[in-house]
């Protein structure tokens, strides 16, 4: 039986080697000594064909790894195909598309999904969140996002030009009294849910963007929401709520277009932490710091939309946010330069209007105030640019004057023969009939101006009184207007006139006076 065995193994040993004209003579010798070993004749290992065999277990081994290869792959292949079954039906159920990675929060393209989570979520909110989550949709719906112009302008571009990263600031809402912004970046919630916005949305020209907001109060019942969003934006809820905004709260979730749940995102921030957020605008990254570490990205693909930074809360708390106008804690944005803008203008700012800071004109009209409110020069040389009048200090300057309070309506001619008033100081140094007159064209009696005629006009028969005539002169000359009053005689005419009334006032006194003595 051992025999037969063998020679059966020896025959399918030969039969499976591809046959080759050599190896005839050796099959036919296989064959007859397996007819011999039948028989019962000893089967020897030098007639047995020693090197055949060799060569036929050698080939088996070869076989049997071949097919060990082919099954481990056929499993694994199996596996991949259960795998994928599972996870298509796991992830993809209710029509959901699943637009990034696993675990990562996106919109949902299909809209009977999102209306279904909004229904479930609506079962567990009470009066209050459900009033506030349908004013915001009604808002939304009657202002989608990106329905107003929020491109940089050109005023607004040469504002950063000329301010730097100073040109960013928040602006609250007036209508919601529920947050207040001091010093641009300084903002202070009260005890309703607000938010706010910057006035100009992330630059796209650089690689980064980045900026920071640091927590300087915060009660442990107040939830905080820092990041972006676009505008038109309902500032009565929270940065992450709603179309488009993304935002990591102070819970530590995140908040990607939607109120119902936040996913795990971070560790919480309290008072004292440093929150920043970096924007990528070539990819449309997103991505938050905590203290100078960078967490994971949490959107992808906001290129299109132009996003402003965005703080908001519920509670009592105050955030101070730097744009760049100060060193960043994160040590890669200081290295790189990641700010919104230079902390310096490049152009020169405006001249200040309204300052009067190397005003000739300005500086000449202080003087001449000046000289007239509280500056009396000596009573012997006093003398102005238009004319010879002497003046006295009085005792009493009247009320103080601006040089913008002169009308000339008030102005009157004072004729030769009235007496203009004079000083108290000069009523009792200056003898009796002998008065000192001040006033336009009023000079010095004891030094009259010379006398002046006007020349005879040309006669209308003459030369120069012809228009036809080569010697009519091209230029004829007009009658000369009266002068107008310098402002220091302006001011001497009021003082003058006062000083005249407060005499007459002290003569009635004297005079009621002297009817008691007597």
């Amino acid at each position: 039986m051992e025999d037969r065995l063998r020679g059966l193994h020896t025959t399918l040993t030969t039969s499976i080697i591809a046959p080759t004209p050599s190896s005839y003579f050796e099959d036919a010798q296989v064959k007859v000594q397996g007819l011999l070993a039948q028989q019962g004749s000893p089967l020897r290992p030098s007639e047995a064909g020693h090197v055949p065999v060799q060569q036929s277990s050698n080939e088996s081994t070869v076989n049997g790894v071949v097919i060990g290869l082919l099954s481990s792959f056929g499993s694994a292949l199996l596996i991949a195909f259960i795998f994928l079954i599972v996870y298509f039906f796991r992830y993809t159920s209710s029509g959901r598309i699943l637009l990034d990675r696993i675990g990562r929060p996106g919109e949902y393209d299909d809209e009977q999904a999102y209306a279904r989570e909004e229904a479930e979520a609506l079962e567990e909110m009470d009066d209050l969140q459900r009033t506030e989550y349908l004013r915001a949709k009604a808002f939304i719906q009657a202002n989608p996002p990106d329905s107003l112009p929020t491109d940089i302008s050109l005023s607004q571009y040469l504002a950063i030009q000329e301010k730097g990263v100073s040109a960013w600031e928040f602006e609250p809402e007036l209508e919601i009294a529920n947050c207040f912004v001091e010093g641009r970046t300084e903002i202070e919630f009260y005890d309703s849910e607000c938010s706010v916005l910057s006035n100009l949305p992330l630059p796209k020209q650089n690689e980064v963007y980045y900026w920071e907001a640091k927590i300087y109060d915060k009660p442990e019942t107040s939830l905080i929401s820092i990041g972006v969003a676009t505008k038109p934006y309902p500032l009565f809820r929270l940065p992450g709520w709603h179309k488009y905004s993304v935002a990591y709260v102070s819970n530590g979730q995140r908040r990607y277009n939607q109120p119902f749940h936040g996913p795990s995102y971070g560790p919480l921030y309290v008072q004292g932490d440093v929150i920043g957020v970096g924007y990528r605008p070539r990819t449309g990254t997103l991505f938050f710091t905590r203290n100078g570490k960078k967490l994971e990205d949490v959107a992808h693909g906001l290129k299109s939309q132009n996003l402003f930074p965005a703080v908001g809360a519920n509670g009592p708390c105050t955030v101070h946010v730097n744009f760049g106008q100060s060193g960043f804690v994160f040590i890669e944005a200081n290295v790189k330069k990641w700010g919104l803008a230079p902390m310096t203008g490049s152009l020169a700012p405006p001249p200040p209007y309204g300052s009067e800071q190397g005003s000739i004109l300005l500086e000449a009209g202080r003087e001449g105030a000046q000289s007239n409110q509280g500056h009396y020069p000596d009573t012997r040389h006093g003398r102005t640019r238009s004319g010879n009048f002497r003046h006295h200090p009085p005792t009493s300057p009247g009320p103080v004057r601006s040089p913008t309070d002169i009308s000339l309506a008030h102005l009157t001619h004072i004729p030769t023969n009235e007496d203009p008033g004079e000083s108290s100081g000069a009523a009792d140094t200056t003898p009796a009939g002998h008065t000192t007159q001040a006033g336009l064209g009023v000079h010095d009696p004891s030094n009259p101006p010379p006398e002046y005629t006007s020349p005879l006009p040309s006669t209308s028969g003459s030369p120069r009184g012809s228009s036809d005539s080569e010697r009519t002169p091209m230029i004829r000359r007009k009658s000369t207007p009266p002068p107008i009053p310098s402002y220091n005689d302006a001011v001497a005419e009021d003082r003058a006139r006062e000083r005249r009334e407060i005499q007459r006032e002290r003569d009635q006194e004297d005079g009621a006076r002297d009817s008691e003595s007597s």
